[in-house]
């Protein structure tokens, strides 16, 4: 089958990853393109038989109106172009504003268009001409794909009588579990940017109110708020407990060494580092923030969940993984548990399912 994915650019994203593992994965048994709206090097390695455009042939942003309307315009025609050489039987396209330019191509030619909507959709609030825009394009879609069920409810409200189905992230294919029985290293890790809403000194002022002398934090991650961070980290005394890495490709090497795993998001889609530090098997904690972590952690089966921002309640559920053995161990096979549904093959096939269903509908059509 021909298929093609659309997405703005191939950066280190969620959406990003996730269109790149698919095609990795179908690269072998169907013939896959990936078109981005920008020139755009892959951040993830992509199989050699995948086929790569771009519309532009530049990634700088326009600092002009009149500048932005050309760009549209060029990457709208370049789109319709590429989308007629290559024949594709299906269009897959990510983020909002991407799936307008699909759209509008798919449907001209006459080709199914499947779109995918990945931000938390409270967070992702258009301005009231835009969201009439954008739900006027969405009832021409074949299918809508979401992560969470938060999405879902949402986007059932808002586009009628069109498919929308929940698919989930899938876990990398190059992670590779430690299926051994885990050493206490006594490590409490963090992964994601350090940005406004990752909240990461949430995990900084409870790990300090537990005045504890054996275990430490290891953040992974970069962005603006990383010294906000360190700065704290330095004020509350823990400069030898707690350890930043900044950004690393073998995240798997620190989930297979954590005992906890804290992830402190004010908002959230459906985050990759929560599902990873399931799938690895480490006790975690989330605050119950919208929407994502709820959909991944039923509070006290494979982790616990807590209330955004609040500190006590962190310190308290850390204090009570760190001092029950077995309860650990039961987070631990519950969490693994839980994620035998995201692995690759499984998440592909409920990809592949409603391609099918789509395609042979158009048919009929």
């Amino acid at each position: 089958m021909k298929i093609t994915f659309i997405i703005y650019g191939l950066g280190s994203g969620g959406a990003e990853r996730a269109v790149s593992g698919l095609a990795n994965f179908w690269a072998t048994e169907h013939e896959i393109s990936i078109i981005t709206l920008v020139k755009s090097d892959p951040f993830y390695k992509l199989d050699p038989n995948i086929k790569l455009y771009h519309c532009l042939n530049s990634d700088k942003k326009t600092t002009s109106s009149l500048s932005t309307i050309i760009d549209g315009g060029k990457r709208l025609y370049k789109l319709y172009f590429l989308l007629r050489k290559i024949r594709s039987e299906v269009v897959i396209s990510f983020m909002t504003k991407t799936n307008y330019y699909s759209i509008l191509t798919a449907k001209a030619i006459g080709i199914p268009c499947i779109i995918s909507e990945r931000a938390n959709h409270e967070l992702n609030r258009l301005p009231k001409s835009q969201e009439k825009l954008r739900n006027f394009l969405y009832k021409k879609i074949d299918a809508l794909v979401v992560q969470t069920t938060g999405n879902l409810n949402y986007y059932s409200k808002t586009i009628l009588k069109k498919p929308i189905i929940v698919i989930p992230n899938a876990v990398a294919t190059v992670f590779k579990r430690n299926t051994q029985i885990k050493e206490n290293n006594k490590i409490i890790l963090n992964v994601g940017a350090f940005r406004n809403g990752k909240a990461q000194h949430i995990l900084l002022h409870a790990f300090a109110k537990l005045k504890t002398t054996d275990w430490s934090i290891i953040f992974l991650g970069q962005g603006p708020n990383l010294n906000k961070n360190k700065e704290l980290a330095k004020k509350l005394g823990l400069e030898e407990k707690v350890i930043f890495k900044g950004a690393q490709t073998d995240v798997a090497a620190y989930y297979n060494k954590a005992n906890i795993f804290v992830f402190t998001s004010e908002h959230e889609g459906y985050p990759n580092a929560l599902l990873e530090a399931l799938y690895f098997g480490i006790p975690s904690i989330s605050t119950n923030c919208k929407h994502g972590p709820s959909d991944m952690i039923t509070n006290g089966e494979n982790g616990f969940l807590v209330p955004v921002g609040d500190i006590d309640a962190l310190a308290s559920k850390m204090k009570i993984i760190m001092n029950n053995k077995e309860l650990q161990e039961k987070f631990r096979n519950a969490s693994i548990a839980s994620t035998e549904y995201n692995e690759m093959d499984k998440i592909a096939t409920k990809w592949m399912d409603l391609i099918k269903t789509v395609t042979n509908s158009y048919l009929i059509k």
